[in-house]
């Protein structure tokens, strides 16, 4: 029998766990081929979460909890959760969502086909962007985003520019994880979420699919670590600053994925031009050339005028 784990970090979240942990034990999928288990670290809750979980252990036999040492902040404690758990598959889970009834059947569909070719595979998928009741809003979360995932995979270069992986929509296999573990998160993505992290090693050493389909509501609750983006209401000026941090950002994840593709000859001369830039050594020819290059994936509504600024905003370095 394969296994299927879900590994969730909780944090004050006595309000919601219980029905996400519910919504995620209600799933309808074959039991006779798949063990479903569910483990929970807690990051030093200060609320009632730890006896909420404690309750629902004593429930449902198949949620386990593993023992609380320090804080380690949301990413590495789920990369934690990641390198003690061994399963066959892995889910990853917020603590205050809600998973649609076949979300599981739905991803061990796309799995189990692409593992025929592709021994490193990861699927994720859309959510609804729901409010604080879990009751969808009608809004993916992807939206004009996923217009750029082609053919239904998303690549390296793609996640260097923009996120499209939400954790709490992310599958991968064991090959997967076993994969993702070579690498060191501190030293490779120390400001990055784990999700992001996983995903854009999945992408180069294996395939990362693409579920078209909303599996869970991603509930706004205001303390979410990272929302659902909302930019409409936006002065010119804060967009202008939001856009610059962006940048910045960008120019984080090329330090990272340069580290992550230099070990590949192929790659060598992308890994040394993204790490130039990021460390503000690239000349503005280098730097026009790649963004151009790639200004499909700076923007789908303005691919030229950001890979203007793209290359206007990287002449300084980030740490």
């Amino acid at each position: 029998m394969k296994q299927i784990a879900v590994l969730i970090s909780t944090y004050n979240g006595e309000k919601y766990i219980e029905d996400q942990i519910n919504s995620i034990l209600n799933q309808r999928f074959d039991s006779e081929r798949y063990n479903l288990k569910v483990i929970v670290r807690d990051d030093g809750s200060t609320d009632n979460t730890n006896m909420v979980l404690q309750k629902i252990m004593i429930e449902h036999k198949n949620v386990k909890k593993l023992p609380f040492e320090k804080n380690l902040g949301f990413a590495k404690s789920f990369m934690t959760l990641l390198s003690e758990v061994e399963s066959d598959y892995y889910f990853f889970s917020d603590q205050d969502d809600i998973w649609e009834p076949t979300k599981i059947d739905d991803f061990l569909t796309v799995m189990i086909d692409k593992e025929k070719s592709e021994s490193i595979c990861g699927v994720f998928s859309d959510a609804w962007i729901a409010d604080q009741f879990a009751v969808s809003t009608g809004i993916k979360l992807l939206e004009e985003r996923k217009r750029n995932i082609l053919d239904g995979q998303l690549t390296f270069i793609q996640q260097i520019f923009e996120t499209y992986v939400a954790g709490a929509s992310l599958f991968i296999n064991n090959n997967a994880r076993n994969k993702v573990l070579e690498f060191d998160y501190d030293r490779f993505f120390s400001h990055e979420a784990h999700d992001h992290f996983v995903a854009i090693i999945i992408s180069k050493y294996g395939t990362l699919y693409f579920l078209d389909k909303p599996t869970l509501r991603y509930r706004q609750t205001g303390n979410n670590v990272y929302g659902a983006r909302d930019s409409k209401k936006k002065s010119v000026f804060k967009r202008i600053i939001t856009l610059y941090s962006r940048v910045k950002n960008v120019q984080l994840l090329m330090k990272s994925g340069a580290l992550i593709i230099s070990n590949l000859p192929a790659e060598r001369d992308l890994s040394e031009t993204m790490l130039n830039i990021s460390r503000g050594k690239a000349s503005v020819n280098t730097r026009i050339n790649f963004f151009w290059k790639y200004r499909m994936y700076v923007s789908v509504r303005y691919p030229r005028i950001l890979a203007i600024c793209y290359t206007l905003f990287t002449f300084r370095g980030v740490n």
